[in-house]
């Protein structure tokens, strides 16, 4: 059926479409003279240099560089490529035509470079060009074929590849203990699949496992009758009639890169090969139009609400791509046989999107720092983030110790009043205005205890100004202040400083009373990771030592972890972070009670105690807090979903949650972010936090557009009864159209009479009648037979649910 709710936008023509069309239209049709436009890069395409050596793509606008890894970064990334200065980098200048580029300067750090100027990291990135960047840490090390092969007045090029082969060494196949020394611990434990640091490991049905039972710390595929059928993520189910590879640090760049969906692979003893050619990228088409045409039939047999004419039109011309792109093949041209198979994939991909579930009554935040300079920059950010249909912005506005505002607290305490490069102009204004007018909500998003980095200007302006504030970690008790080893560079405000305290806290003054600001987001609200406890742990502060003695009898740097004392040590320091949530509790409530104040928190509960002293879980019980993010690191649905669930349990229904997850962050497909979308939705989440806007890539947008965020959505923490109202009749509506192999008339009608009902007390104001007339609903719903009716159900009874949980927590903060 066709979504009764129109799109938020019209569809645009995918980016990755039009690129792929693109190289196609290059290849099958006679061009003139003219230059062609550049296609943007893909992961998977390939380098040729000058000289005829290749090298393929890992990734593209990675936020960090794998070990091994060969990136490129483009002016969506933004000004820099931010890398370290360990690797290599060749900054690249399109000479006008599809796949050709200028080479304007190239350094990696295992030769001198030409001029005292380059540099091999942190190259700016040219705006009709692109920065060719690789690391550290592979074999063979790819530093030194950009050494060998790249040099400045060079012309390169970057276009997918036809076919290729590339091969290396398996470390183990089935580990355990006995047999891989390399994948336990040092108590003989083996970690996570018995998997260990940068190996690449196979696993087969004779290891009589499950799943590979590995962490989310690297890159496993699927090989079924010696093709990749399955790739990303950790912990992957072990086929019956094929196995898993497995690969940790540069060994699963290596899978990233050639172990590609549909490529060939063979293994001789311990050698691996892998094999991409035409077939790889029609494979890849065949599977991704099958999974779309499956989520189109689910999608109908359950009810779901979404464009299906959409969906079914993008299928149809994926479907007619790829059978072009059989006949390429079998005409023997291989280039265009795979640049049809591409476009194919990608139109495939766009109808698979347009089957997500788009939400009415949900959070949908992302975190953003702010590069822009001027105002005109700003209004255009904000137009790219309104298009991927976010409501909340978190805003980061006081980081590595500055303010984009310009700020009086910060100038009164003696420290730079604002950042540098944003002198002379007012950017969170402009940020509030401008997100204003678009209906966004924006919440300045604080470093709160972290004031600086080596990577950025080190100890940064407040430690500068005031030195005695600092955290220190114990190691360096007697000696000058260093950076964290735990947390490498980072340095931090001692959480016990009443100093320090009040400094944030005139900050954060300053924010609620001098501009309009929908919430305050505080980050690094915590001490930092303090493990190993005997150089790590943090504070040992003249000040922090000195209190704890006073207040306890006992110095606590002569404490370890076996003493008496110990446990009341680490109490202290997890009630300095809980009382300064409190105190700025208070003041929010004083100064501005209707902003919401929220919190990012590591979502294991455990975790964020034992390590950093943060106890979130208290917060909520003493309510300090109206919405926690809480980041969950993991590469799948399952794994973020587990995180939700764990945090839901704890703070129960009476809590807004967003958990957070990193899709962007660690440049997942955007098949993947939307699966994690679907995950921590099901799995209790009143929204989801997308960290962050600036490695969202233009498919990942676009996916959200097209997909989960097709239609607008109220945020339940700003407006829980509009949101449970706008909820409530969307899921009516649903039960309406449904037909009746998802819903019975009769029950529908029953389900239906008790969501006017609850519609009407809300009306009304009488929000205990709704919340049981909802309750009501529930019961009504059964449980009913059949794949389609029972996903029904589940959605249903997961709003119903939802809603529920808003209307309890609007009557519970009403007092």
């Amino acid at each position: 059926m066709n979504d009764r709710r129109q799109p938020r936008r019209r569809a645009r023509a995918l980016w990755s479409t039009v690129a792929a069309i693109a190289v196609a239209l290059t290849a099958l049709t006679a061009v003139g003279p003219a230059m062609a436009a550049p296609i943007p890069p893909a992961a998977g395409n390939e380098i040729t240099a000058a000289d005829g050596a290749t090298l393929p793509i890992a990734a593209i606008n990675p936020p960090s560089r794998l070990a091994g890894m060969v990136a490129v970064y483009t002016p969506a990334f933004g000004a820099t490529t931010k890398t370290n200065a360990f690797g290599g980098e060749a900054v690249l200048v399109s000479d006008g035509s599809a796949t050709g580029y200028s080479v304007e300067r190239v350094c990696t750090v295992l030769a001198s470079c030409a001029d005292g100027s380059w540099r091999p990291g942190d190259n700016a990135i040219p705006v009709n060009g692109v920065v060719l960047s690789v690391s550290p840490g592979g074999s063979p090390d790819v530093r030194a074929w950009l050494r060998d092969h790249v040099r400045p007045g060079d012309t390169i090029h970057i276009a997918p590849v036809v076919s290729r082969s590339a091969s290396t060494t398996l470390d183990a196949t089935d580990p355990t203990a006995a047999t891989n020394p390399a994948g336990v611990d040092g108590n003989g434990t083996c970690f996570p699949g018995c998997r260990g640091a940068e190996q690449l490991i196979q696993y087969s049905p004779a290891s009589a496992r499950a799943t590979t039972g590995t962490n989310d710390f690297g890159f496993e595929v699927t090989v079924q009758d010696g093709v990749v059928t399955g790739a990303g993520g950790n912990d992957r189910q072990i086929p019956v009639d094929g196995f898993v590879l497995s690969g940790h640090g540069a060994r699963g760049t290596w899978l990233q890169t050639n172990a590609v969906v549909g490529a060939s692979i063979t293994i001789d003893g311990t050698a691996l090969t892998a094999t991409i050619d035409e077939r790889t990228a029609i494979f890849g088409a065949e599977q991704a139009l099958a999974d779309a045409d499956a989520r189109i039939e689910d999608a109908v047999g359950s009810c779901l609400a979404f464009p299906e004419d959409r969906a079914t039109e993008a299928s149809t011309d994926a479907a007619a791509a790829l059978a072009d792109a059989h006949a390429a093949a079998e005409a023997g041209d291989k280039t265009g046989a795979v640049d049809l198979a591409n476009a194919a994939k990608a139109t495939a991909e766009l109808a698979a999107h347009r089957t997500a579930e788009s939400r009415p009554a949900e959070g949908r935040a992302t975190w953003v720092r702010p590069e822009e300079t001027n105002p005109a920059a700003i209004e255009a950010t904000l137009d790219r983030i309104d298009a991927a249909g976010f409501n909340v912005v978190f805003l980061e506005s006081i980081y590595q110790g500055y303010t984009i505002y310009p700020s009086e607290a910060a100038a009164a305490a003696g420290v730079a009043p604002q950042r540098p490069n944003m002198v002379g102009f007012d950017p969170l204004q402009v940020w509030i205005d401008g997100a204003h007018a678009r209906g966004i909500e924006l919440h300045p998003w604080i470093h709160t205890f972290f004031v600086g980095s080596d990577q950025t200007g080190g100890i940064g302006p407040v430690l500068s100004a005031h030195p005695n504030w600092a955290a220190l970690q114990r190691k360096d008790v007697g000696k000058a202040l260093g950076p964290s080893v735990a947390e490498p560079g980072y340095y931090f405000l001692d959480a016990a400083h009443p100093d320090a305290r009040a400094y944030v806290q005139s900050l954060l003054r300053e924010l609620l009373t001098t501009y309009d600001v929908d919430g305050v987001h505080l980050d690094y609200i915590r001490y930092p990771v303090s493990q190993p406890w005997e150089t790590a742990g943090y504070s040992y502060s003249d000040y922090s030592r000195q209190t704890f003695a006073a207040e306890h009898g006992v110095d606590p740097y002569t404490l370890t972890p076996t003493d008496a004392a110990w446990q009341t040590w680490t109490d202290w320091r997890i009630e300095n972070v809980t009382s300064f949530v409190g105190e700025v509790r208070e003041l929010q409530q004083t100064e501005a009670s209707d902003v919401a104040l929220s919190a990012a928190v590591f979502a294991d509960p455990v975790d964020g105690l034992d390590k950093k002293f943060q106890n979130w879980a208290d917060w909520v019980d003493r309510g300090y807090v109206d919405l926690l993010t809480g980041m969950s690191f993991g590469t799948s649905g399952a794994s973020v979903a587990r995180d939700t669930e764990v945090m839901r349990e704890r703070v129960g229904d009476n809590q807004y949650l967003y958990t957070a997850t990193y899709g962007p962050f660690r440049g997942s497909t955007p098949a993947t972010v939307l699966e994690q979308i679907r995950a921590v939705s099901d799995a209790g989440s009143d929204g989801v936090g997308l960290f962050a806007w600036n490695q969202l890539s233009a498919g990942q947008a676009e996916a959200l557009a097209e997909g989960a965020h097709r239609v607008d959505a109220v945020a339940p923490h700003a407006d829980p009864l509009g949101a449970a109202v706008v909820g409530i009749q969307s899921l009516r509506d649903q039960i309406a159209d449904a037909t009746t192999g998802c819903i019975d008339d009769k029950t529908g009608d029953r389900v239906e009479h008790r969501l006017d009902k609850a519609l009407a007390a809300m009306d009304d104001d009488q929000l205990d009648k709704a919340a049981r007339e909802l309750e009501q609903a529930a019961s009504s719903v059964g449980s009913p037979s059949g794949d389609g009716a029972q996903a029904f159900a589940a959605r249903t009874l997961r709003d119903l649910d939802m809603f529920g949980r808003w209307i309890d927590t609007a009557l519970e903060r009403r007092g």
